[in-house]
């Protein structure tokens, strides 16, 4: 009986991390929503905006459209080059050309902006995904390490194998914060109460 109390109080505990993981990811899309994106969240994966922005950092975004950005505003785009195609692009409108709305976006570490002849990036105008609100540094460093780096057999057993030991030690750190918290229950309502 013993065992299946803890089971339970475990299986509660999960329940109410799911519950909490559900209400997070619903305030995500109902920020987009109300902001005009359409997934609010993203991380930089690229050394491309170096300073201003470092790998592993977690940006929040806003709605944006070409004709409300400004010149020197850090946009996310989704590039239509056939090298990147479908990738989101975090750079800086370097230029904006008024008729028909065009982007010229460059990133402060990059040689040369991304609509130069050697990239072959068009301009930036209906692709736009939105406009940088806020960053938070390094927290996306997990994300990065957990998706995908490459196709084929190789890359995707090292993908699977990076999942494993990721989630091997974000389990292991749950475990080890969930083991620190104070027990509840007849247990410890026994232990907290004074003897007469």
């Amino acid at each position: 009986m013993f065992i299946f109390g803890v089971w339970l109080g475990g299986v509660r505990g999960w329940v109410w991390d799911l519950v909490w993981f559900v209400v997070l990811v619903a305030i995500i899309v109902v920020y987009g929503v109300l902001a005009g994106v359409p997934w609010p969240i993203a991380v930089v994966s690229s050394y491309s905006m170096e300073p201003t922005l470092r790998v592993g950092d977690f940006i929040v975004l806003t709605g944006a459209s070409c004709q409300s950005v400004n010149v020197g505003d850090v946009v996310v785009y989704v590039a239509r080059n056939p090298m990147w195609h479908g990738n989101w692009i975090i750079h800086r409108v370097y230029q904006k050309e008024e008729g028909g709305c065009k982007l010229i976006t460059w990133g402060d570490n990059n040689p040369m902006p991304d609509q130069a002849k050697a990239v072959g990036e068009p301009p930036v105008s209906d692709n736009i995904v939105g406009k940088v609100w806020f960053t938070v540094p390094y927290v996306g460093v997990f994300p990065l390490v957990a998706r995908p780096q490459g196709v084929g057999t190789e890359a995707m057993a090292a993908w699977f194998g990076r999942i494993a030991v990721f989630g091997a030690l974000v389990y292991l750190f749950y475990l080890y914060f969930k083991a620190a918290e104070p027990r509840r229950g007849k247990r410890a309502g026994r232990a907290a109460r004074p003897r007469r």
